[in-house]
């Protein structure tokens, strides 16, 4: 039996005729592959949401993390304010005290100063230079054995010339109390006498270090400059190291980052913050805790308060927050998911479903229009990041200026603004290949306005949107120059064969004639061989030219090997020195030491640089100068030929590298075409930087890099 054939003349047929069998695997295949990709696209959509949730979740904790640290430097920094406000009181307290004793009785002035400065000292006692107890208050409430240990203190004082000491942080008794404690003294005013004062060291704490909390357990700590635990929640573990203390409750464990913290920046009376994993207060396991710290500097003096907190503590807020935000992304995620299977369900009752995929975000991929809000009064209201790129500005720098002033830095709107257009009829406007320079660069543009309304329908702002085609005028203009080039080079080949014959036996006939003169011997034929000479010589101009037009014609093949390209330069200016010198040409050279070895044809990439520097010189023809520099750019070696000629005006500029189009009488139009062709043989391009009245650059680009690897 013969298979049914059917006709199959829609637009996806690859034949006129297919059996029905085969187009229905087709079909289905066909099917099962796009199922795939739906179900693959729609999994890499949730593991993108996924990774960028993930990403954006570790931020915001770090984030988190780190404003929490930031909150508890600031509690540190005012506690530690505090501690020294706090001396500097009993400090006061201690002069007022040695002011009295200096005029007036010493029970009574100890009594009295003791009464007003009571919540900051324990007691007040006058001692001897030699650290002999004279008195106190209240009275017997110092052990008179104090004196040999701050004897020392007194004598360092006096031998420095300094009227005030602080003693370390050490035991002291106090009215039948022993505490830890420290004693800070002052002179008596023309007395060999000091004022102390045992420091209320448990009021500090009270008062500056217990209630300071961070989070909900956080606490806070004070150690010595040998890392003593000065105070500390735990009371019992005042008075020994707090690295000690930790190792001792962790044995297995050693917290290495508070080892730094502590030893590297606490002790040495740095302020700062950071985090690590050691004993927190209530705890009966390890915990990661963030940390901040400040010293308290004053009187020689060097202590550091610091204030810890569970890193769980500070994340509690914004785990909390999460969960609405997590709720979202999953019900999100559902419906990608359902939006995946209802595609995947209508695409089963089709069959054929590749162009039923038209959406895609890839059709966004590769916007990068400019967009700016314009009011009436053309004031930029607002641009996007494209315009202020394009413009090497901030955004803010537009906000508010005339659009006409920050654009194109004119007084007035422009002539033919689409924006003044759309404002008037209500319309969108179009403007097509706009020219603007930006940042020294040209750049050509579409321009679109849309308007936009209010309620009444009148149009109060104006959305602009700016299109970049300067690429595609390059490549247009590239492409329309590239046929132009042929056509003419190929007419131009025809016209030099047709006339180069006729010229060849004109010049052989020539020859033949005055042969004839020659063996002619009657009569002067001077005047003869002298017209015969002149045709000679036109008619060699004439094949010069001629010559010049079929080496347009017919390029060699590009030989490249490694050269020096400052060696071709110098090379070159060495056979032009004589000429430029007779011309009155100074030249000049920058040339890049150790520049890398291009991949070049080097008697070709020299013609092209000829052609550049006999186009520099006719356009001196008073003398002038010609710099030539060269210098690596990324994976470009750049040659720099600029002169100080009267410029190209910006009217020609684009025709400059035209075949036969040329500004000077007799001048054939073709050198800079040669050279372009030439630089784009060598993947390479030439460009042209010039202002009218201030000479002209061209800048040569050669990829060495590229050239290499090839």
């Amino acid at each position: 039996m013969y298979p049914i054939m059917i006709p199959y003349t829609t637009t996806e047929q690859a034949c006129d005729w297919l059996p029905l069998a085969g187009r229905q695997r087709d079909t289905m295949r066909q099917r099962n592959t796009n199922h795939i990709k739906i179900w693959a696209i729609t999994a890499l959509i949730i593991a993108g949401i996924g990774a960028v949730s993930a990403l954006s979740f570790r931020m915001l904790i770090k984030n988190t993390a780190e404003a929490f640290n930031t909150q508890q430097l600031f509690l540190v920094r005012e506690s530690s304010r505090g501690i020294v406000e706090f001396m500097r009181n009993v400090e006061t307290g201690l002069r007022t005290a040695a002011d009295l004793v200096a005029n007036f009785p010493k029970d009574t002035s100890l009594h009295a100063c003791f009464a007003h400065y009571q919540g900051l000292l324990h007691a007040f006692f006058v001692m001897s230079a030699n650290g002999r107890m004279i008195t106190s208050e209240p009275a017997g409430a110092v052990d008179p054995g104090i004196g040999g240990v701050l004897h020392r203190h007194i004598a360092n004082a006096v031998a420095d010339k300094r009227d005030l000491f602080c003693s370390q942080i050490m035991p002291v008794v106090s009215g039948g109390k022993r505490d830890i404690s420290f004693v800070m003294g002052v002179a008596v005013p023309g007395k060999s006498l000091w004022v102390c004062g045992i420091i209320n060291f448990t009021a500090i704490k009270e008062r500056l270090i217990y209630p300071l909390r961070s989070g909900k357990t956080g606490y806070a700590w004070m150690i010595d400059k040998d890392g003593v635990l000065l105070a500390h929640p735990n009371v019992a573990m005042e008075g020994r190291k707090a690295i000690d203390v930790l190792r001792e409750l962790w044995p297995e464990y050693s917290s290495f980052n508070l080892e730094i913290i502590i030893n590297r920046a606490m002790t040495r009376g740095e302020e700062g913050k950071g985090e690590y994993t050691g004993w927190h207060f209530g705890e009966k396991r390890l915990t990661k805790k963030l940390i901040a710290y400040s010293p308290v500097k004053l009187n020689g003096m060097l202590w550091s308060i610091g204030v810890s907190a569970p890193y769980r503590e500070a994340l509690e807020p914004v785990m909390q927050s999460s969960f609405g935000p997590l709720i979202f992304l999953l019900f999100f995620i559902a419906i990608i998911v359902l939006g995946a299977w209802f595609i995947t369900l209508q695409e089963r009752r089709k069959a054929v479903v590749n162009q039923e995929l038209a959406w895609s975000n890839e059709v966004f991929d590769g916007i990068a229009d400019g967009i700016s809000i314009i009011d009436r009064e053309y004031r930029v209201l607002l641009v996007n990041r494209t315009v202020a790129e394009w413009h090497g500005k901030s955004k803010a720098q537009f906000r508010g200026l005339p659009c006409y002033k920050v654009y194109l830095e004119q007084d007035g709107p422009c002539y033919g603004c689409p924006a003044r257009d759309t404002f008037a009829t209500g319309q969108p406007a179009f403007r097509d290949r706009v020219s603007m320079v930006l940042n020294g660069r040209k750049y050509y543009f579409q321009i679109t306005t849309f308007p936009l309304k209010d309620t009444q329908g009148a149009t109060i702002r104006v959305a602009e949107c700016v299109k970049d085609i300067t690429r595609e005028t390059a490549l247009q203009q590239e492409l329309l120059q590239h046929e132009r080039k042929s056509m003419i080079v190929k007419m131009s080949s025809q016209i030099a064969h047709e006339i180069r014959n006729p010229l060849g036996s004109l010049t052989l006939n020539i020859d033949l004639l005055e042969e004839e003169i020659s063996a002619c011997s009657a009569g002067d034929v001077s005047e003869a061989r002298r017209l015969i000479g002149t045709i000679k010589s036109e008619i060699d101009g004439l094949n010069r030219v001629l010559k010049e037009y079929l080496e347009c014609t017919r390029f060699p093949a590009v030989e490249p090997a490694l050269h020096d390209v400052n060696r071709i330069i110098e090379d070159l200016f060495g056979l032009l020195e004589e000429e430029l010198r007779r011309k009155k040409i100074i030249f000049a050279t920058s040339l890049h030491y150790n520049l890398p070895q291009a991949l070049v044809d080097r008697d070709q990439i020299r013609r092209a640089f000829l052609n550049i520097v006999l186009n520099a010189v006719e356009a001196m023809p008073g003398g002038g100068t010609i710099q030539v520099t060269t210098r690596t750019q990324g994976a470009w070696i750049e040659i720099l030929f600029s002169d100080t000629g009267p410029g190209i005006p910006e009217a020609i500029m684009e025709r400059i590298f035209t075949p036969f189009f040329t500004t000077k009488s007799g001048g054939t139009g073709l050198g800079l075409s040669i050279a372009q062709h030439i630089i784009a043989e060598h993947k390479g391009e030439i460009v042209c930087e010039s202002k009218e009245g201030q000479g002209a650059c061209f800048i040569v680009r050669i990829p060495f890099r590229a050239a290499h690897e090839a």
